[in-house]
């Protein structure tokens, strides 16, 4: 009954949107709709514009009214617009007299000046002029993009104006696209009552509380990082600072201070409720209840709202407006459940008060100690007890309650390795009936050669342009064209040179692809399947008859890819909360989110798929160097995919009514939550989930949250692994540092330099400042880690194995676990596991292994960690590792990945089916052993896995939008085994200097670059 309400519960959560629009019901293409998109920026962008001012004539000021019209070209880059050309001309009155001219100016809309000549018309002259421009307000002086424009021309006759400069036919719009505001404004409201008194015997157990919140904060999220300059002084402030945090952990434990500070509690409200006298020194029942009450209060109205801002800066930065609206819940409940005379009500309202009082106090501490608000986070052991959150039920609520959004149940996920992305990727698109999302940060036009990049054109060929004269042939038959469209930021799409085949895609029927020399037969194939399609069209009685009826627009607008653009260059959106005392424009905030979605549906939980990936469209995704991970989703989780890309577009400036009809939310089919209820248990239906978001730039970000809760709540003996390619992300290493100090076991793994798929010196110089605050804490107080049952260990992905090379790793993990004894010790294998590993090394050692040739896309020597995931698993969890069936689940998952590299050819290259394109091994065995653990022992099993495009930096934390897919529930067991390879393939470090090799240092100059800009790395 209980699961049945709480699937109902989601289904009623789901279906939200689709009740509150109001938005009529759009019309699909193929009954004579239309479909909007964002598409492509043009190059050359309309300006238009009213000054007025004063000219000196004849010594004597005169008015200037004028109006202007012009063209602007970036030569530069288009994204930061950092410079052009701008030509316009003018028409206006000097003093009663009518005045024209011209003007040509080289304009840097990033520096927001311009610098050129004017003509006039009236004295026939050529003289000097310089323009400043300024949004006023983020969006612009009307919220359209519009700019003050402050021209000063010089010579003889100087004249200054003042005025609006506005852009126009834009079909995307400036001053819509990005947040208005740039911080969260919190209000410093105090209560209107004056604070109540509390007793004597309340007062001496608030300081306790006060004395433990306090330790609590400075051992959950222990702030300690690298500043100014770097080198040897900023390592010195550095040990000093974990010199500190050492010897607070060893002075006490976060468990006790935590039971320490809602024991405090518990004895001030009782106190306070004692007779009204303030002087009881233990518990009652009533004060105990009021105590829960107080801490229930606590959570939902001041941490979790406070705590949702993470990575978000703060103007005003203070919980004192979350406070009074908790006074006043408190204040409810006391009179409506509390069961309290009126006269002791004062008393408990003055204990919640300095309860609210020490929880400003800390965040305070925090704010001082991060200078800033971004990574503030008021640690949730502060209104939750030990037992309170160390089931997977009480865990997967509390995510539920700090996201805003339901996990799912009845899911069905596989895990995609590598190249059968891009398999996976054409499929998709082949399935798609209703409609195709390809929502992607890089679509590459050309590859690091310069060259048309191969991997995009096999997808506008053998997926695209093949998989709509499929759908154009059966139309008669169906009536249904899908819509297809792509989401690409505009960062990527300009660095890419995505132009040359979104061109294509949005005009299939007409437009011709113009390749360099050597390409020909590329265009040939290309022309090819384009005069198929018009074939197929032409053929098709009933698109030839609703051509002739709805015209060739709405054919043109049916048959295409419709191509969204998004966070176009826009200057009139700029901040100083980026970089160190310098305004940088948004459009460096990227959306790095990469995800599919096809005919997912309110109609039916288990229609259509989609893919969370953290891999591109482009050759270097699909090499034999590249390490990356992807996650196919069948089930309830999709749904909100298809929200998200609904609210991009209209975050872009897209209005509702114009969203496309199959974005639009619908009802849920009454039977949706049957369907859950009956595939939920089912094998390979087992999987809670919920998709996880960043979004771009200065908005929300409940991925940032949910993750901070799993590593700050994690119970003592959990393990959280971590492989990521941009390790620098000064909270999360803080936090991971205090999970460490909470006894949990903790693995970083990083690439070396020679492994990175991204190498930009910010980026490393962060990477390895991080990682050295790592392995310094570990010799500064690794006992007191140890003392608590915890871990902190460094790995760096340093792997020379190539990516092909599936014995190979298995050997790697013998070798790594021999060699590192705490490696045996934290996985408990038994010696059958150990032998068995020797043996099947030894049997796949003779078997072919694929190898790279000269003409491998872009492969580099080494493979190049790009994964970017999340593995968590509590203690009783962590205990499936003692089994001994991981030599037979490995036996079976290797062939059948070896089967996968083997037909490797088949699925980047023509992206044919390929046998095994999914491996779900060991299911059975892992449900087996959950069922015969005691029931005690299964509800303390915690298995949570994140897996998707944002990575372990400050840059993903706080600007880029980024998307993880959480799986609650036990994981795949190819991932585990896939997570153990990576683990073998690491050196683990225990030594600074050793650090320095293989991430050296950089000098004082890049160090401090990389400190001013530290957000965009």
């Amino acid at each position: 009954m209980r699961r049945g309400l709480r699937i109902t519960l989601v289904a009623a959560c789901l279906a939200v949107p689709a009740a509150a629009t109001g938005q009529p019901p759009a019309r699909l293409p193929a009954d004579g709709g239309t479909t909007f998109s964002l598409g492509q920026p043009g190059v050359w962008l309309p300006t238009g514009g009213l000054s007025t001012g004063l000219e000196r004539r004849d010594g004597e000021a005169v008015a200037v009214t004028e109006l202007r019209g012009g063209m602007y070209v970036e030569l530069l880059s288009r994204v930061l617009g950092l410079g052009g050309l701008h030509a316009e001309g003018y028409g206006g009155l000097l003093d009663t007299r009518f005045n024209g001219g011209v003007r040509l100016r080289a304009v840097s809309p990033f520096l927001r000046l311009g610098i050129g000549v004017d003509y006039s018309g009236m004295d026939k002259q050529v003289r000097p002029l310089v323009s400043f421009t300024h949004p006023v307000r983020r969006g612009g002086v009307r919220h359209d993009g519009s700019m003050m424009r402050i021209d000063y021309r010089g010579g003889p006759e100087r004249m200054v104006t003042v005025g609006v400069e506005v852009p126009f036919l834009r079909k995307i719009p400036l001053g819509t696209t990005r947040p208005h505001e740039d911080r969260v404004v919190l209000r410093d409201r105090a209560s209107p009552d004056a604070p109540l008194p509390v007793g004597r015997g309340a007062v001496a157990a608030l300081d306790s509380a006060r004395h433990a919140a306090h330790r609590i904060q400075a051992l959950i999220v222990p702030w300690a990082d690298h500043t100014g300059g770097g080198g040897r002084a900023s390592d010195s402030a550095v040990v000093q600072r974990l010199r500190s945090i050492g010897a607070l952990a060893r002075a006490t434990t976060v468990e006790h201070e935590v039971r320490r500070w809602h024991a405090a509690l518990d004895v001030a409200f009782s106190a306070a409720l004692h007779d009204g006298t303030g002087d009881a020194a233990h518990v009652t029942p009533e004060g105990r209840r009021a105590a829960v009450a107080a801490r229930a209060v606590l959570l939902d109205e001041v941490i979790v709202p406070y705590d949702r801002l993470l990575g978000q800066a703060k103007d005003h930065d203070t919980t004192r407006d979350f406070a009074l609206l908790a006074r006043g819940a408190f204040l409810r409940w006391l009179h409506v459940q509390g069961g309290l005379s009126r006269q002791a009500i004062p008393d408990a309202l003055g204990v919640v008060g300095a309860m609210l009082d020490i929880v400003e106090e800390v965040r305070r501490t925090a704010h001082a100690q991060w200078n800033g608000s971004r990574f503030v986070w008021l640690p949730l052991q502060l209104a939750l007890e030990p037992e309170q959150h160390d089931t997977q039920q009480e865990l997967d609520a509390l995510v539920a309650h700090m996201a805003g959004e339901p996990v799912t149940d009845g899911n069905d996920i596989s895990y995609v390795i590598n190249e059968q992305f891009q398999y996976q990727l054409s499929r998709t698109v082949h399935a798609a009936r209703e409609y195709h999302v390809l929502w992607t940060h890089d679509f590459r036009g050309k590859d690091g050669r310069g060259d048309p990049d191969e991997m995009s054109f096999r997808h506008v060929l053998r997926s695209y342009l093949a998989a709509m004269t499929a759908r154009v042939r059966e139309y008669d038959s169906t009536g249904v064209f899908p819509t297809y469209l792509i989401i690409l930021d505009e960062w990527f799409y300009r660095a890419n040179t995505a132009r040359l085949w979104m061109d294509l895609l949005e005009n299939p029927l007409h437009h011709r692809v113009r390749l360099k020399a050597g390409f020909g037969a590329w265009e040939d194939s290309l022309a090819a399947a384009q005069q198929a399609l018009r074939d197929a069209v032409a053929h098709s009685s009933l698109l030839t008859a609703q051509r002739r009826h709805y015209g060739e627009g709405w054919l043109r607008s049916l048959v295409k890819v419709h191509v969204n653009i998004t966070n176009v260059s826009d200057p009139s959106f700029t901040s100083w909360r980026v970089a160190t005392a310098f305004p940088v424009p948004d459009t460096w905030m990227r959306d790095h989110r990469k995800l599919v979605v096809y005919d997912v549906s309110e109609r039916d939980p288990y229609r259509g798929e989609s893919i969370v990936t953290g891999a591109g469209i482009g050759e270097h995704y699909a090499n034999l160097s590249w390490e990356d991970r992807s996650l196919l989703v069948r089930g309830p989780a999709n749904l909100s995919l298809k929200t998200a890309a609904r609210e991009l577009l209209l975050s872009q400036g897209v209005s509702p009514a114009r969203i496309p009809a199959v974005l639009r939310p619908l009802p849920l089919a009454p039977d949706y939550a049957a369907l859950v209820e009956r595939n939920r248990g089912l094998p390979g239906r087992d999987l809670r989930a919920l998709l996880l978001q960043n979004r771009t730039g200065y908005a929300d970000k409940s991925l940032n949250v949910t993750k901070a809760l799993l590593y700050t709540l994690m119970p003592a003996g959990s393990v959280i692994k971590i492989p990521d390619s941009l390790w620098n992300g000064t909270f999360w290493g803080s936090a991971l540092l205090g999970a460490s100090l909470r006894g949990v076991r903790v693995l970083v793994i990083a690439p070396t330099l020679a492994n990175a798929p991204a190498r930009a010196f910010g980026s490393m110089i962060r990477s390895r400042e991080l990682l050295w605050r790592f392995v310094m804490a570990e010799q500064l107080f690794g006992d007191v880690i140890r003392r608590e049952g915890g871990l902190l260990k460094v790995g760096l992905y340093a792997s020379e194995i190539p990516v092909s090379n599936v014995p190979g790793k298995i050997l790697s993990v013998r070798t790594t676990l021999a060699r590192e004894p705490w490696l045996r010790d934290l996985f408990a294998f038994p010696p059958s596991v150990y032998e068995g590993l020797e043996e099947l090394a030894a049997t796949l050692g003779a078997l072919p292994i694929p190898v790279r040739d000269g003409n491998e896309f872009e492969a580099r020597e080494r493979p190049l960690l790009h994964l970017k995931a999340n593995f968590i698993a509590s203690r009783e969890a962590w205990s499936v590792m003692a089994r001994r069936d991981w030599v037979e689940l490995t036996r079976e998952f290797v062939p059948r990945r070896m089967s996968q590299l083997q037909a490797r050819g088949a699925a980047v290259a023509s992206f044919g089916d390929t046998t095994g394109a999914r491996i779900d091994v060991g299911g059975d065995v892992v449900r087996s052993w959950y069922e015969g653990l005691p029931a005690a022992q299964r509800d303390r099993v915690v298995f949570y896995t994140l897996i998707g495009s944002a990575n372990q930096n400050d840059r993903s934390m706080v600007s880029d939008g980024e998307a993880s897919l959480l799986m609650a529930g036990w994981p795949s067991v190819t991932a585990t085994i896939d997570l153990i390879s990576l683990i073998g393939q690491s050196r683990w470090i225990d030594d600074p200097a050793v650090l320095d090799q293989l991430l050296p240092r950089r000098g004082a100059l890049a160090t401090r670059i990389a400190h001013w800009f530290k957000f965009a790395f």
